[in-house]
């Protein structure tokens, strides 16, 4: 998996380049062969370079219905090549799918948190309900004591829990727009 990131950054490096590069020599081409004569519009070529750039990502940090759409498509066309040449090949921008790829896995990571989350809490109300049930019928002082010990430690675990941090906003969004869709993201990870 890392060295399938690494040689995503390596294309995506390359591709930058090589495409800085095609926009520059076609940039200066045009401009000394031809003048817009519309004073402050770029001539039409001009305005096809400008469609050449990339990605940029929103600054809310947003998925979009259709970004998520396009990242399913990715993941289906990849069998066995890298993210950036499956992007490629279904024609998406391979800066555009990893940004999307890492919102996709911060989601994923906040609605696992989530679940293990209640699960706990549930987990540590059974626990505490039954020992306090035990101390109900407990007449020992030494086990009465115990379990008062056991059940404010329990306690303090449990508030504990609920004080971790919550996801930014933006993750906690994200998370809720891909629940719906989790198990066929999930079944399309590598």
């Amino acid at each position: 998996m890392a060295e399938s990131n690494q040689e995503d950054r390596r294309l995506l490096r390359m591709s930058k380049m090589t495409a800085l590069l095609a926009s520059a020599i076609l940039a200066c081409s045009l401009g000394a062969c031809r003048k817009d004569e519309r004073v402050g519009a770029p001539a039409p070529a001009l305005a096809r370079i400008e469609g050449l750039a990339r990605f940029r990502p929103p600054a809310d940090g947003l998925l979009t219905p259709a970004q998520v759409d396009r990242y399913v498509r990715v993941r289906r066309a990849a069998r066995g090549r890298s993210g950036a040449e499956a992007a490629r090949a279904v024609g998406v921008d391979p800066e555009e799918y990893s940004w999307v790829r890492a919102r996709v896995i911060e989601a994923l990571v906040a609605l696992d948190t989530r679940k293990v989350r209640t699960a706990s809490e549930e987990t540590y109300g059974k626990t505490i309900a039954a020992l306090r049930q035990a101390r109900q019928s407990a007449r020992d002082r030494e086990v009465l004591r115990t379990l008062d010990e056991q059940i404010a430690g329990l306690e303090r675990e449990r508030a504990s829990l609920k004080q971790m941090e919550t996801p930014p906003s933006a993750v906690a969004a994200n998370a809720k727009r891909l629940a719906p869709r989790r198990a066929e993201i999930e079944a399309l990870s590598p």
